[in-house]
């Protein structure tokens, strides 16, 4: 599970996250990290923590719009840390760029 951030757990008064008096649209220090709405989309949250995120969402623009996106979240099976493949094109390119670099540094 994520961490809480502490201005989340604050109630009461406008929070941040949604849409401000500054005009801004994005997630705050009082908005739950994206692990929580995760685990609250899961299903898989303490009552009194799930209790907040529903509040929270109830007031936050953002976060409102974070919780579908998090639907197409495919969580990772253990020991599938792999990095993925890179690409043939861009392995040559950057290769090349590397060896050249190489080159000038024994030069100097």
């Amino acid at each position: 599970m994520g961490k809480i951030r502490p201005g989340f757990l604050a109630l009461g008064g406008e929070m941040k996250g949604s849409k401000t008096t500054s005009g801004t649209f994005g997630k705050t220090s009082a908005c739950p990290s994206s692990n929580i709405l995760l685990s609250f989309r899961l299903e898989k949250l303490a009552p009194e923590l799930l209790t907040l995120v529903k509040y929270h969402l109830k007031i936050c623009e953002f976060c409102s719009a974070e919780l579908p996106l998090l639907a197409h979240h495919c969580p990772q099976k253990r020991g599938e840390t792999r990095p993925p493949e890179i690409p043939m094109n861009l392995r040559i390119l950057a290769e090349s760029i590397l060896c050249q670099n190489s080159k000038t540094r024994n030069i100097s």
